[in-house]
């Protein structure tokens, strides 16, 4: 069984094509759009997080700056 590859293409097949491809190509932009959503988010969590993070790290070295000062002045009030 052969198939005859060379009969022109109607008005119909090109409509036909032109609707896949325009269909293919929504798809693609709402696939994109939910990619760069997520990629938002995600980045977004990470900020926050890293800010948090940043955040308690600075705490905690304030928090042994104030501990060091106050064994520095107990040393220093101390009698000999």
């Amino acid at each position: 069984m052969t198939k005859d590859d060379t009969s022109p293409a109607t008005k119909a097949d090109i409509k036909s094509l032109m609707d896949s491809i325009g269909r293919l190509y929504d798809a693609n932009e709402k696939w994109k759009d939910q990619i760069i959503d997520h990629f938002q988010i995600v980045a977004e969590d990470i900020r926050h997080d890293l800010k948090g993070a940043n955040h308690d790290e600075i705490q905690s070295l304030k928090n042994t700056k104030d501990d060091h000062e106050r064994r520095l002045q107990t040393l220093e009030v101390r009698p000999v």
